[in-house]
């Protein structure tokens, strides 16, 4: 399945991974989203310009397994929150208000754009730690968001993410359903 621009896919109990040309993987879990759209700055923070960008919500891992020397790759947005790239990292939805970001190998940059189109930095979580932003859609941009919490992801999360996300195959026996593509 290829996915194009506008389209929406959805998972109910199942496991989704989407793959792209660059080594860029998405592992989505049960009850989770990814939609592929255009937004004016497109992802790349040295290049804004507007161009296809995944958006994604509810429990995902994403990482790739390579990236050329000097590559400027385009990231993702987590649709409640904010920018990340490139690094590995587990990502969740805690409720309406709070995310909760993993950083699982390599520290994770957090940014997001003003209205105005300038990016400004949310958090750096250093490697092993996770951070929850708790995040406020009635307020400006720049005063959208706050760190509520961070601290170091603990063991029985490192298990959970390890045997349910990296583990690859969980990814290959499981059933693996779309609800809703387009």
């Amino acid at each position: 399945m290829t996915l194009e621009v506008g389209d929406i896919l959805k998972t109910r109990d199942g496991l989704v991974e989407v793959r792209d040309n660059y080594g860029l993987v998405l592992r989505l879990g049960p009850s989770s989203e990814l939609e592929y759209v255009y937004h004016p700055q497109g992802g790349i923070i040295a290049q804004p310009a507007e161009r296809p960008t995944l958006v994604f919500f509810g429990e995902i891992f994403k990482f790739r397994h390579y990236v050329r020397p000097l590559e400027v790759v385009a990231c993702g947005k987590y649709r409640t929150s904010c920018w990340y790239c490139p690094a590995n990292v587990y990502a969740r939805n805690l409720d309406a208000h709070r995310d909760a970001f993993y950083a699982l190998l390599g520290e994770v940059f957090i940014w997001e754009w003003d209205e105005r189109g300038q990016s400004f930095d949310l958090v750096s979580i250093p490697e092993g730690y996770k951070a929850v932003l708790r995040h406020d859609p009635t307020q400006p941009m720049r005063n959208r968001y706050a760190v509520e919490d961070m601290m170091p992801i603990s063991e029985k999360e490192w298990e959970y993410i390890a045997s349910n996300y990296i583990n690859p195959t969980r990814w290959i026996s499981r059933p693996q359903e779309v609800v809703g593509a387009g």
